[in-house]
């Protein structure tokens, strides 16, 4: 079965005649499991965490860690690689509270990663901080709180993105990677913080939304004075989103673990991590979660690519209420857009415009496409209907069908996923089957040639690059050209220019300042190059 997807990707990209047996990099395996090699227990950064546990000496610095996946270097040696970063599932808790997921070294999480690496990406499954007042019978502290576990795991997830091009810029590029593409996946509150990721750009998203506000007035989440409006993130205390300010004063001592002291007297609780380098990334994906707020979401944003359980309790696929459940009992946390309502906002704003116009007609494509709860028929969200057996419980529904662990793991009788492992993969078999393709084409709109042979247009130039009010494109006669088409760095269409037989040249004087991809589109076939307009 996998194979035939496998195909059918290929045969959905290619734009020449392939065999449908061709094998290409970035969509099919070309390495066997035995040719990857993981780097585990690698750090990407520290951050100050207000619930590491007391055997470890309490709240402090703590490192930030990562295993990467990658083609052995023996068996390849390319070094321009796109990235894949996962972030794991867990409800924002430590492993062992209420699941036994939630670890950067899950089953499912490092399944995916080493799919993603089989595929000849480097894949890094990323840890986070987690933490919060789930269980706390004050709303303002158990919503605050969450909101908080979401915005620290955005500010961790943005530090590995900007350590990843750390690694190039200053480390020789160690993992053969393209600093710029980049594209993150997240499972279950790893699916939250992809999301946020995507969205959050300025502090009134967190600030001037009254769900993210205190509806009492009393003590606040560190402890401060606090009147009913003011926001729950204060980034005098926790930063920006980007992971700038609020930052940390040091006493100049360390602690048992080695890393610096934090004066807790002092009002910063912000490692920087990682600074000057960029946060952009090519899109996100994510298997459950959802979007805080819709208000969030906006045009140019990164393209979105979900998959959801329809019946998910505590995640909603609409929208809803999310529910914790700690120690057998579910906890109300706050109001949230589902998977569905945040792709359908996406594909609206024409974010996954590049996603969109493929209009992929796989198996696994057309089922995400006509599922009876995916409303409007959006692309670019594949549901499961798996339903809870009794619907007067439907909290026992499994709704991370992806996930398995060891049976003998006693945290496994809170989990309504049955745990067959052979079902998870199966699973996951489809995840890819969905997400594969659509990371193709968003890179592919910015830069790529993933799944494209080229042929006779190898040797086509397109001159000057720089540009500032022409283009010309340097070719054979004998190539008949049809059209250039135009995109924006985030994969959105911005110009499309019909040639005239023999034309050779053609204006870009409307556009503004920046990189841009250019398509040369041929009969003979298609070349994509990056230009910058001056």
């Amino acid at each position: 079965m996998k194979k035939a997807v496998h195909s059918l990707m290929a045969i959905g990209l290619v734009l020449s005649s392939v065999g449908a047996t061709a094998q290409f990099r970035y969509l099919d395996d070309v390495f066997l499991e035995s040719e990857i090699k993981d780097t585990s227990s690698v750090t990407y950064g520290i951050n100050f965490n207000e619930y590491a546990p007391p055997p470890i000496g309490g709240p402090q610095l703590l490192p930030l860690m990562c295993d990467i996946y990658q083609p052995n270097p023996s068996v390849d040696t390319v070094t321009d690689r796109p990235v894949i970063i996962y972030f794991h599932t867990g409800s924002f808790l430590p492993k062992g509270l209420v699941s036994p997921m939630g670890e950067r070294t899950d089953s499912a999480a490092a399944e995916i990663c080493k799919r993603f690496a089989k595929k000849g990406y480097v894949a890094i499954s990323a840890s986070y901080r987690v933490g919060w007042l789930a269980d706390s019978p004050n709303l303002d502290l158990r919503r605050g709180t969450n909101l908080l576990a979401v915005y620290k795991s955005i500010q961790d997830a943005k530090a590995a993105v900007r350590w990843v091009r750390k690694t190039v810029a200053e480390d020789g590029n160690p993992y053969g990677v393209d600093p710029d593409d980049i594209v993150l996946v997240g499972q279950g509150s790893g699916g939250y913080t992809v999301l946020a990721y995507a969205t959050i750009d300025k502090y009134a998203e967190v600030a001037n939304i009254a769900k993210f506000q205190y509806d009492q007035s009393g003590t606040g989440i560190y402890g401060q004075p606090v009147t009913a409006g003011d926001p729950y993130i204060d980034t005098a205390v926790v930063g920006d989103w980007d992971g700038s300010g609020g930052e940390v004063t040091l006493t100049g001592n360390t602690t048992p673990l080695g890393l610096p002291e934090v004066d807790t007297n002092a009002t910063g609780r912000n490692f920087i991590n990682n600074p000057t380098y960029s946060n952009d990334v090519r899109m996100v994906l994510n298997l459950g979660g959802a979007l805080g707020d819709s208000t969030w979401l906006e045009a140019g944003d990164p393209a979105m690519v979900s998959t959801h359980c329809r019946f998910d309790f505590f995640a909603p696929y609409y929208e809803g209420m999310v529910q914790v459940p700690v120690g057998g009992m579910f906890f109300p946390v706050v109001e949230v857009a589902g998977s569905h309502t945040a792709i359908k906002i996406a594909n609206s704003l024409g974010n996954n415009s590049a996603l969109v116009s493929a209009n992929l007609t796989d198996p696994i494509s057309v089922m995400a496409r006509n599922n009876q709860y995916n409303l409007g028929n959006e692309e670019n969200i594949l549901t499961f209907n798996i339903m809870p057996p009794d619907p007067n419980l439907p909290f026992e529904v499994n709704s991370n069908p992806w996930d398995f662990w060891d049976p003998a793991d006693p945290l496994g009788s809170n989990e309504t996923n049955p745990n067959i492992r052979a079902q998870s993969m199966a699973y996951i078999d489809t995840v890819m089957g969905f997400f594969v393709p659509r990371i193709a084409l968003q890179l592919n709109a910015t830069g790529r040639n993933i799944g494209i042979v080229e042929n006779e247009l190898s040797d086509v130039q397109i001159f000057p690059n720089p540009a500032q009010n022409w283009l010309r494109i340097n070719l054979d006669d004998e190539i008949k050209l049809e059209e250039v088409e135009i995109l924006d760095i985030t994969g959105k269409p911005v110009l499309n220019i019909t040639l005239e037989e023999g034309q050779k040249e053609f204006s870009v004087e409307g556009l503004t300042k920046g990189v841009y991809i250019v398509k040369i589109i041929a009969r003979e076939g298609t070349i994509t190059e990056k230009i910058i307009k001056n």
